[in-house]
């Protein structure tokens, strides 16, 4: 009852913020329970606090999006923050202490707890950095004013930077000067067109984007993993396909993933009711954006070395490329062999995919076979070995060979087998 009574209150907080700007949806940060657990541990009564929220998820508070990260910053040092925590057998794990960044874990949740920093210097990849007790100069170092507003337990903002009119104008600015910005961390051109493509309501700042392109080269210093990290953000998006519709975004993203050049093919997306556009996840979009019938997805594969079941899907998508094109691909029996012989998901990825390439298609036909899919039961073939040897043949070759083609019979039509055609099809070989 009491979890239910939480869950309203929230999502009044989340409508009363959408609806009037609201100040009270910082309460969604209010509310959890394990973030409050280590504020009373770390911050002494009485005095000013020492631990707040900041970056994501008080934007994300802000907004009324899912929080599905907690980072918390502090005036602690690390070791004082481990010993205060691990007194109360609090799980600590030192994923970045020389950067004074630690992980807490509390009933599985994870938080990253960082000291307040200051950039001592940066190469365009990693910063030198020292501890600060002043929050001013923690938030100095940020990219952009929208990930420098913080939250303290009572849920009182500190936002140096205007953050929050910013966030509620759609601009996204960087801090201070912003070719600095981007010199010390490059990869932040990506984040820039994130967080533009995800908030902004207005067109880019000219000299933003004259800072970017001077400095897009810079990106030859990022590791290629941490660029794919970066993408696979912006492909979440919920209105991803919006990058491309703006001519300064679409210009530097595609000098920057040559390989996306099929990006007119959202347009099918967009078109797709938004109960079928939800089963595309990003690498179904990423697969959209740079695979045809040929094998170049090869060379994005190993350039940003994704993992093994990336390329396989990408292989499938290739693979069926000119056969999702075709008038039978829609046809019952096409689906069924695809089932039986690349498994359910793999079918599944070549059906939501055709939709995109094929202008032909009906989205009745996506959806009833989708439904089919679901629901279809992989049959099982119905001969044996055994039942060969009871009809006189011998373990070897022979039995295999006939073995082989009885399938290839039954699947050829439509897996179905009767006694009678099967008597007759060992009869005749």
């Amino acid at each position: 009852m009491l979890d239910k009574v939480k869950n309203i209150i929230i999502k009044t907080d989340l409508f009363l913020f959408k609806k009037f700007g609201s100040d009270k949806s910082v309460k969604l940060l209010e509310n959890i329970k394990e973030a409050k657990i280590i504020f009373t541990y770390l911050n002494e009564i009485g005095e000013e606090n020492v631990a707040r929220f900041v970056g994501g998820c008080v934007r994300k508070s802000l907004t009324g999006e899912i929080i599905d990260d907690v980072d918390l910053a502090t005036t602690l040092e690390p070791n004082e923050v481990k010993k205060k925590l691990l007194e109360r057998n609090i799980k600590v794990i030192d994923t970045g202490i020389s950067y004074g960044t630690l992980t807490v874990i509390i009933n599985n949740k994870k938080f990253e707890l960082t000291t307040l920093r200051k950039d001592i210097s940066t190469d365009g990849r990693h910063a030198e950095v020292q501890f600060t007790s002043h929050w001013e100069e923690d938030a100095a170092r940020r990219d952009f004013t929208i990930n420098a507003i913080y939250v303290d337990p009572e849920g009182r903002i500190f936002d140096p930077y205007n953050g929050v009119t910013d966030l509620k104008n759609g601009e996204i600015k960087f801090i201070g000067d912003t070719k600095e910005r981007i010199q010390e961390d490059y990869l932040r051109i990506l984040r820039y067109f994130r967080f533009f493509t995800q908030y902004s309501k207005t067109d880019h700042d000219l000299n933003t984007i004259k800072s970017i392109k001077q400095n897009i080269n810079g990106l030859n210093k990022i590791s290629n993993e941490r660029i794919f990290d970066e993408l696979k953000k912006i492909l979440s998006l919920k209105n991803f396909s919006d990058l491309f519709f703006n001519n300064e975004s679409k210009e530097i993203f595609l000098s920057i993933f040559p390989q996306i050049k099929y990006y007119p093919r959202l347009k099918n997306l967009n078109n797709l009711n938004k109960k079928i556009k939800e089963k595309y996840d990003k690498y179904l979009i990423l697969a959209l954006l740079i695979i045809d019938e040929s094998n170049n997805y090869e060379y994005f594969c190993h350039k940003y070395k994704t993992s093994n079941n990336i390329k396989n899907r990408f292989q499938n998508i290739s693979k069926n490329f000119e056969n999702m094109k075709s008038k039978n691909f829609y046809s019952e029996a096409n689906i069924k062999k695809l089932i039986y012989f690349l498994g359910k998901d793999d079918t599944r990825d070549l059906l939501l995919f055709s939709a995109c390439i094929n202008n032909k298609h009906k989205i009745s036909n996506t959806e009833s076979m989708l439904k089919f899919i679901n629901d279809y039961k992989i049959p099982k073939f119905p001969i044996s070995g055994d039942y060969l040897k009871e009809h006189g043949y011998e373990t070897g070759k022979v039995l295999g060979d006939k073995l082989k083609l009885l399938k290839e019979k039954w699947i050829e039509n439509n897996f179905a087998l009767d006694e009678k055609l099967i008597k007759k099809f060992l009869k005749n070989n």
